[in-house]
């Protein structure tokens, strides 16, 4: 077998596995952009879903604080109605 004939038998498993070897590496890349694009959308969700809990803890306190103030007032309101009796 001649020099070029060696290299033409050789060239073809080598060329696909080289073939193989990128298009490997093109589709873990891919996977791996999908991953990243995931994770963004999930850490602006996040986002999101806190900005909602923090609003409704919000509400909630200052709900907490007017439940607080109208108690008083009745308590306050029964006093004065006691006073009457």
């Amino acid at each position: 077998m001649t020099a070029y004939e060696w290299i033409t038998t050789l060239a073809v498993p080598v060329t696909g596995a080289v073939s193989w070897l990128a298009a490997t590496r093109l589709r873990q890349n891919k996977t791996i952009r999908e991953m990243q694009q995931t994770i963004y959308e999930l850490v602006e969700e996040n986002k999101r879903v806190y900005t909602e809990l923090t609003d409704a803890r919000q509400e909630i306190v200052n709900l907490s604080a007017q439940v607080a103030r109208l108690t008083l007032e009745n308590a306050e309101l029964k006093r004065m109605i006691e006073g009457l009796s």
